[in-house]
């Protein structure tokens, strides 16, 4: 996924984490994910991921972000209501 967005993650992380799915240093290119990704479904998971991606190409959710977000995962939008009613930990 990160060729297809151009980016390149120099460090990926997995951790339990007890308030956030995910986060990102947009300036350093390292990327974490909440271990309890791996019991949602899997189409969240890949929200996830292009979520964090284009964070990596704009680190703020500005118009060109969402633009990204759009073109990489269409239905953002479903997915983000979706994984926002599920519990983090």
């Amino acid at each position: 996924m990160g060729k297809t967005l151009g980016v390149t993650v120099n460090v990926f992380f997995v951790q339990k984490m007890k308030t956030k799915w995910r986060c990102c240093s947009h300036g350093r290119g390292y990327v974490r994910f909440n271990t309890e990704l791996v019991k949602k479904p899997k189409d969240l998971l890949e929200y996830v991921v292009v979520h964090e991606l284009c964070h990596l190409l704009e680190p703020r959710h500005s118009e060109k972000y969402f633009t990204l977000l759009s073109h990489y995962y269409p239905r953002w939008k479903e997915a983000k209501e979706f994984l926002n009613e599920l519990p983090v930990a």
